[in-house]
């Protein structure tokens, strides 16, 4: 009782400066929505500006996700030396920095490094807030799904800014701008924050650093995340160039389409935030996992409106709280271990690196709904660990209550 207690007031439990963090790394994680949807929303408009082709467009979704592995990889030791404040600041200027350079060239690797930058800029925001909100949450999975709730919001956003600007072959341009000027505003209000009541300290020497990779939970819920990132970044990257190139729906409605998505989605975050007061993270990624293999073969083999329809919702649903859950499932070791969650989002972001590009490579060869069918595979292998991953929980829980009657 006393636990629902707490993730129920978790705002109002905050002192003011803490709830001004969270409330502008929420922020953060909004314009962040925008962004990394925009690019899979402009991308068939660049393709067809600058002659891109569909190798091409999977090595740009690919370089985003290079950067969001590479921030990895300095994110849990960049604090160490500036803070943690600065340390968010100084790459929160990356993405929008990178948007400034797709406006200006259609070289294929000047825009390789201008994605290779929002990545990094994205996985920093990711790295801190997550960092931050599970710290202060005690690892809850309610307010992580609120935080990711907040990107599916600039999700939702940036289909529609896309659509609003699409009346020309440059109408990419101003969404970017608008990108920009939301960056801006950021790096303001960024300003302001205090991040002391988040730990960080420097890791201890030896093994009691890494001491979360003797958990098994971590384990889990990281090769989850890997095969769930997976499919996220595709369907980020890809899904409206699936939406026009299938020849099911124009442009405009896959659009559209991809904009309902991210409403499911966003919709399915704040519903999992009121669900993981009811049932375990492990429950929860199971029946996500299910939803997760079902809806994209429908989505996938859809070639009229109304299964392609059915299929967007469902894997909205089922993507939805996929992220925060899994997060919240490997327990406290974010709030213990300061490289954990650097380890966490190197490894995992690895499958959202190769799988975009493999994707391309397919479609370029093939068709895009055959490039977009490799998707099947690791849906299949996160459903697989969700099921050893919920045994494992209940077999922890029946040891916990044969504990309890004894004592």
């Amino acid at each position: 009782m006393q636990k629902n207690r707490q993730k129920r007031s978790f705002f109002q439990s905050l002192a003011p400066n803490d709830r001004y963090m969270i409330g502008n790394l929420f922020f953060l994680y909004l314009i962040q929505g925008v962004f990394v949807i925009l690019i899979g929303s402009i991308l068939p408009m660049m393709q067809e500006e600058y002659h891109l082709s569909y190798q091409v467009g999977g090595f740009l979704i690919s370089a985003h996700s290079i950067g969001n592995l590479i921030t990895g990889l300095i994110a849990g030791l960049l604090p160490l030396a500036i803070g943690l404040k600065r340390s968010l600041m100084l790459l929160n200027v990356l993405p929008f920095a990178g948007f400034a350079i797709t406006l200006v060239t259609g070289n294929p690797f000047l825009l390789i490094f201008a994605l290779l930058l929002t990545g990094i800029g994205r996985g920093a925001v990711s790295n801190y807030n997550n960092q931050a909100v599970s710290a202060l949450s005690g690892g809850s999975a309610a307010p992580l799904n609120m935080l990711h709730g907040f990107f599916a919001i600039g999700a939702v956003s940036a289909p529609l800014l896309a659509l609003l600007f699409s009346g020309d072959g440059s109408g990419w341009r101003p969404a970017v701008y608008v990108v920009i000027a939301l960056g801006v505003i950021s790096m303001i209000s960024s300003a302001f924050m205090k991040m002391d009541s988040v730990p960080y300290e420097r890791p201890k020497k030896g093994a009691d650093s890494f001491g979360f990779l003797k958990s098994r939970q971590f384990i889990l819920s990281m090769g989850i995340m890997f095969f769930y990132l997976c499919v996220e970044a595709s369907v980020m990257g890809w899904m409206v160039t699936y939406y026009t190139n299938s020849g099911v729906v124009s442009a405009d409605s896959a659009q559209m389409l991809n904009s309902l998505l991210w409403v499911v989605i966003l919709a399915g975050r704040f519903s999992c935030s009121a669900l993981a007061q009811k049932l375990s993270a492990g429950r929860i990624i199971m029946m996500l996992c299910t939803g997760i293999v079902v809806f994209l073969g429908i989505l996938l083999a859809s070639s009229s409106i109304v299964p392609m329809l059915i299929g967007t919702i469902g894997l909205g649903l089922s993507l939805s709280g996929m992220y925060g859950t899994t997060v919240a499932n490997a327990g406290d070791v974010f709030g213990k271990y300061p490289l954990a969650m650097g380890i966490f989002i190197t490894f995992t972001n690895i499958g959202s690196v190769i799988t975009p590009s493999i994707i391309g490579g397919i479609a370029e060869q093939t068709s895009i709904r055959t490039g977009m069918a490799v998707l099947l595979l690791p849906a299949l292998l996160a459903f697989a660990l969700a099921v050893v991953n919920l045994r494992t929980q209940k077999q922890s829980e029946r040891k916990a209550a044969r504990t309890r009657v004894l004592a």
